[in-house]
């Protein structure tokens, strides 16, 4: 089985060019990655940073995997997302973050669960491996949790932030009707999957680090949380 690896970046350019090694050495040749999606969305960058995001381009090598520069103005992670599943290639397709934070083992987990269509390498599995979690971090995770649950229902993935491993044909499904550019693109994509029948299995994960400081603030992000879970259960309701 081949995979599409998408890693949306926006400004910060401090691991993906360490990403992009690990997934031409070992994502092609141990993992069948086979494209590696460098996903920016947001201000154009720098012509320092666009030079140094050029020089990660690559073509396919052998069992080394392509590596192609994506490109839209709209911010956020989410919108990241949209664009490399729109681009993604490969019969399934990896969501995560410029740091591979958990390395390959939510890949790894994914392929014992017997590769389902939709996946989520979850920090909430109880087999999970987590290290650097601040209570905080605990705590707001677990307040997002009970809301998810109260609007959306049991049902909701118990970590809705972790990456995502998707058959590809049912993630460009999806991008149609996903609204949130931000970190809500996520749960919107289990919710809506979820919606229409289909079933999201969580797969344990080991976090190989976490040297970026989130940028979701629990008092400033909170009340627009709120106020988007109940936008999104509206919608469903609507759609049902």
């Amino acid at each position: 089985m081949t995979y599409t690896l998408v890693l949306p970046f926006h400004s910060d350019l401090t691991s993906i060019g360490e990403t992009v090694r690990r997934a031409r050495e070992e994502g092609g040749p141990k993992h069948g990655v086979r494209e590696v999606l460098l996903a920016h969305n947001g201000r154009p960058l720098s012509s320092e940073a666009q030079e140094t995001v050029d020089a990660l381009v690559a073509p396919r090598e052998g069992d080394k995997p392509e590596v192609r520069f994506l490109d839209t103005t709209d911010k956020g992670i989410g919108a990241g997302y949209k664009l490399g599943i729109r681009e993604a290639r490969e019969p399934f397709v990896i969501l995560s973050a410029d740091d591979l934070p958990f390395g390959w083992s939510d890949l790894i987990a994914f392929e014992r669960a017997g590769r389902p269509d939709f996946a989520i390498g979850s920090k909430a599995h109880r087999d999970s491996k987590l290290v650097g979690v601040t209570k905080l971090r605990r705590a707001s995770s677990l307040t997002f949790l009970t809301l998810r649950r109260l609007l959306l229902g049991w049902d909701t993935p118990g970590d809705s932030q972790g990456s995502f491993i998707l058959r590809t044909s049912v993630a460009k499904a999806l991008v149609p009707d996903l609204v949130y550019d931000h970190y809500l693109c996520s749960l919107e994509l289990a919710t809506l999957h979820l919606q229409r029948g289909g079933r999201v299995v969580e797969v344990p994960i080991v976090v190989d680090d976490n040297p970026h400081q989130s940028s979701v603030s629990v008092l400033r992000d909170g009340w627009r949380m709120t106020k988007e879970l109940v936008e999104l259960r509206q919608r469903m309701k609507r759609a049902r």
